[in-house]
């Protein structure tokens, strides 16, 4: 982790902070190996230890992938390793395997991916870690759908946990003023769609009285080249990298999140987003209709002139705007970091017959 915005990123740092917050009875070992020095997220429980190696990364990689040096050589013995987002990693074949999918985009539409990234991919080699695997924590039933139909994954294998979201609690109503923008937040990569979010504000544009400002930021990523009109530059704002206190004062100040992707594996930005007291534009596909169905504004990613129509929507009706805003808000209170993190314990627990974290007796196992 160094900072960024991602869905994964934000995964891993909520659920492993709430874990120790719940769990003080079972070790914990945090393993990372990275050749030049990266700053890690600081986790001061008595029963966690970090353990970083300094391996140069390709060289570490290849040799996860031929099998040697084990992860228990390099930690000592375990009674079960978690990986909350699949890399090439040497195991015992007695050693116990958690793994959490996020999304299979990369299988459904390789043709979104530079061919490095295909490379990676095919390095990984994720339907062997799937096969592997003693139990898998899919984000979405859409994510675990994925699992059994293009994996051959047995449904019971699969266990849907979902992650949680920070709640925001915006008190935010109808706001005419020009001022406030429509918002994109993500990462900078194709199946985002954002190209689509340009094209639409485009045609926004054109019909719009008050034409609000838009802003599309998030984290930079791969294979996205926007091309403005000339018109419309003093319009459309692009702020990349952005860190959590700016993506906090982004939410703050916008009248509405757009957020037309092709495909998710979860959808964390729509959930902030409601958090914060945005109404949601977003796609009816994927996991997004399994997350967003009770608040969002849905749309066909596929056509910038629904998109459009749905923003000029959101600016005219302000009964449907407050509604959205209720909705999302109260959706979004549902969906809490602890409870991803228990019902993670229990897992980890069912996986491996380690001690019930609840229990007061013995001194627990080892994890990493």
């Amino acid at each position: 982790m160094e900072g960024k915005t991602t869905g994964v990123e934000m995964y891993l740092d909520n659920l492993l902070r709430n874990i120790f917050e719940i769990d003080n009875i079972n070790q914990y070992v945090l393993f990372a190996n990275s050749f030049r020095r990266v700053s890690l997220p600081e986790y001061k429980y008595a029963n966690v230890e970090m353990i970083v190696t300094r391996y140069p990364n390709k060289l570490f990689n290849l040799g996860q992938k031929l099998g040697f040096p084990t992860i228990e050589h390099l930690v000592g013995n375990i009674d079960l390793f978690f990986s909350p987002h699949w890399r090439a990693t040497a195991l015992r074949d007695s050693t116990p395997l958690a793994v959490t999918f996020h999304d299979l985009f990369f299988e459904v539409s390789p043709a979104f991916f530079t061919w490095r990234r295909r490379i990676w991919h095919w390095f990984m080699n994720y339907r062997a870690a799937a096969s592997r695997a003693n139990r898998i924590i899919a984000v979405s039933e859409n994510t675990k759908q994925d699992l059994v139909e293009l994996y051959g994954v047995s449904k019971s294998k699969v266990q849907v946990i979902y992650p949680g979201t920070i709640p925001a609690n915006k008190p935010t109503t109808y706001n005419p003023q020009p001022t406030t923008y429509f918002l994109y937040f993500g990462t900078f990569e194709p199946r985002k769609n954002i190209e689509g979010v340009v094209a639409a504000y485009e045609e926004y544009y054109k019909s719009s009285k008050i034409r609000r400002p838009l802003v599309i930021a998030g984290s930079s990523g791969w294979k996205t080249m926007l091309r403005i009109s000339a018109h419309l530059r003093g319009s459309i704002r692009i702020e990349k990298d952005v860190s959590e206190a700016d993506k906090a004062r982004l939410y703050q100040g916008a009248f509405a999140f757009v957020f037309p992707s092709f495909y998710e594996g979860f959808g964390f930005p729509v959930l902030e987003a409601a958090s914060a007291g945005l109404p949601v534009l977003t796609s009816y596909n994927s996991s997004l209709i399994e997350v967003a169905g009770d608040f969002a504004l849905f749309v066909n990613p596929f056509r910038p002139s629904e998109i459009a129509d749905a923003m000029l929507e959101l600016e005219n009706d302000e009964r449907l705007y407050d509604d959205l805003i209720r909705k999302g808000q109260i959706a979004a209170a549902g969906f809490k970091w602890e409870n991803t993190a228990r019902s993670t314990i229990e897992l980890f627990t069912n996986v491996s017959n380690l001690t019930p974290t609840l229990s007061v007796i013995g001194e627990g196992e080892k994890m990493l």
